[in-house]
């Protein structure tokens, strides 16, 4: 995982992958270094003070499901926002 400024150009290694952003709720964003299993899972970057950015081939049901295992966070407690669905979201 790497910190980035958020006005680069998307990483390489998305060229045909979702973008998304998660979004903590209610919680300390958590270092996802600390979760070889998220963070192996696409390109990621800070985005934000509760927030990640990242672009991935993973769906965002399978998304949801690993970061809630991995980190014991209830998906109550993070969204996970598809830049596909909201073309006016303001973080996109």
């Amino acid at each position: 995982m790497h910190n980035r400024h958020y006005f680069q150009p998307r990483p390489a290694f998305s060229d045909d992958a979702a973008d998304y952003v998660l979004h903590f709720i209610d919680v300390t964003r958590p270092d996802l270094t600390q979760y070889p299993q998220i963070s192996q899972l696409g390109d990621w970057m800070h985005y934000g003070e509760n927030d990640y950015r990242f672009w991935t081939h993973i769906s965002k049901n399978d998304l949801t499901a690993t970061i809630s295992q991995a980190t014991g966070i209830t998906a109550d407690h993070f969204e996970i926002i598809d830049s596909a669905d909201f073309k006016g979201y303001s973080y996109f």
